[in-house]
């Protein structure tokens, strides 16, 4: 990983290089009036490009605009996957699809989400993405920067987290991206901060949740049934439970579900499963799978 850390710092030392966000603040932690409709967006591009990652790691692009999300996974952890080392490559040298991301994304900080070492040498490789998340994922960027004595792309960072049944808002030219308070859990999880993600990108709605508990009173706030889903992306696991049905059926309401989080040792198994019961349920089997997604909703 320091190699990588390595190769990024030279892209960014080299002439010419440096964050044109810190030129280009706008809409730089406003906070807009209000949602933009669909059709506010670009009426005329309603289809959304998605490029599975690993485990609930995805990058979304559509109409020139692109966000990743929970995508900086290097290495395994316990029993989930990671990155191929020739998509990882892809992705620090900006090769396709992961030419010029617009904004990065984590939900949480475990590291089966996000490991602080490949999400710094990202920033360090691209200085046009702004990173924004919650204070303890930027904390831990934080540290291994300290740990590594490489300096923090802080142009690139914002903090947002909202408190419970509020959301907060990010906006990047016409790419809005709704936060949203999501429990991971009680007991050893009731402090982890995870959030989900409402992303409204040329005219297509998206929802990532993280690892959020499930737990339909969590939900109750948001009221995600009301707000045109395009395509949920979901743990797998929210498949086999009632209550995880109950938050798909009566919270999100998609016109299209996306199974994620699924162990590598398991996708045969959930795969079948999924196929015999959900059959419309996309689930991806390898990184770099690419689907598309239409405004269905």
């Amino acid at each position: 990983m320091q190699r990588l850390l390595g190769m990024a710092l030279a892209l960014l030392s080299a002439p010419g290089a440096g964050s044109l966000w810190a030129q280009d603040h706008e809409g730089h932690g406003h906070e807009p009036k209000s949602v933009p409709e669909k059709a506010a967006l670009q009426p005329l591009v309603l289809e959304l490009g998605v490029f599975a990652l690993a485990n609930e790691g995805f990058l979304l692009k559509s109409g020139g605009q692109s966000v990743l999300i929970d995508g900086f996974v290097a290495e395994p952890y316990s029993v989930y996957g990671s990155l191929p080392p020739e998509v990882l490559e892809q992705m620090m040298g900006g090769v396709a699809p992961f030419v010029s991301v617009d904004v990065a994304l984590a939900s949480h900080y475990h590291r089966d989400h996000f490991q602080a070492e490949t999400a710094l040498s990202f920033l360090f490789a691209q200085p046009d993405c702004h990173f924004v998340s919650s204070p303890q994922v930027l904390t831990a960027l934080q540290n291994v920067a300290t740990e590594l004595e490489a300096p923090l792309p802080e142009q690139q960072l914002q903090e947002l987290f909202p408190e419970p049944g509020e959301r907060k808002r990010f906006l990047k030219g016409t790419l809005l991206i709704e936060f949203l308070h999501l429990s991971h859990g009680t007991g050893r999880f009731a402090q982890i901060q995870n959030q989900g993600h409402l992303i409204h990108i040329n005219g297509v709605t998206a929802l990532h949740v993280g690892d959020a508990a499930m737990v339909p009173a969590h939900f109750e706030p948001y009221q995600l049934s009301k707000r045109g889903i395009d395509v949920a992306f979901v743990p797998y696991w929210y498949f086999d439970d009632e209550d995880g049905r109950t938050v798909i059926q009566e919270h999100f309401r998609p016109a299209q579900l996306v199974a994620c989080h699924i162990p590598p040792g398991e996708l045969k198994a959930v795969t079948k499963r999924l196929a015999e019961s959900d059959p419309k349920v996309i689930v991806p089997s390898k990184a770099l799978q690419e689907f598309h997604i239409k405004n269905l909703n």
